[in-house]
């Protein structure tokens, strides 16, 4: 029996990345053909419905991966910075991370693949809003739950001009009740 990282194992530092760049599109891609099947056969709303219960789902798995094949263990901002980096979406998504200490991080979307591929379709941006809620409070929940999300912009809403969505990520030290 062969071994399935057999082949990877012969692959350099840049065909890895590369090939991980290329994986996490191809998902990416899938998740969008599903979304636009279920829009075509039932309705943007449907659509919009599942793909925020899906995004509900995938992330604790997704993060819970990473944290035990990169052993990403850091809490507070620097967790989170730390997960964002490497979240599937991260890698084919283009984006910023603007004021990076350890009180707060700004994440800011340059390039949506999602949304630009449907102005590419002549289809309307939709509400991703609540699919990114989702996943950034999974996120939040799994590193450390000091951390407070605050979206400062997202479609269908207005937003500066080379931008899709901004997210802020503050620590909290208050103690709760």
């Amino acid at each position: 029996m062969i071994p399935a990282d057999v082949e990877l194992q012969k692959l350099s530092k840049d065909e890895l990345i590369a090939l991980v760049k290329a994986l996490a599109k191809n998902w990416l891609t899938v998740d969008g053909h599903w979304f636009i099947g279920v829009e075509e056969k039932y309705g943007l709303d449907a659509a919009l419905e599942l793909d925020y219960r899906v995004w509900e789902l995938y992330p604790p798995t997704e993060f819970r991966r990473l944290r035990e094949a990169l052993n990403l263990n850091k809490k507070g901002i620097p967790g989170i910075v730390e997960m964002l980096k490497y979240m599937s979406t991260q890698l084919v998504f283009d984006y910023e991370l603007e004021e990076v200490n350890d009180r707060k991080a700004i994440l800011k979307v340059v390039h949506c693949r999602p949304q630009e591929s449907r102005l590419r379709g002549d289809r309307v941006v939709f509400d991703c809003k609540p699919t990114f809620v989702s996943a950034f409070e999974k996120l939040i929940e799994i590193v450390d739950p000091r951390v407070k999300l605050r979206c400062l912009f997202c479609p269908p809403e207005e937003r500066p001009e080379g931008y899709w969505c901004g997210w802020e990520f503050t620590l909290d030290d208050q103690p709760s009740d």
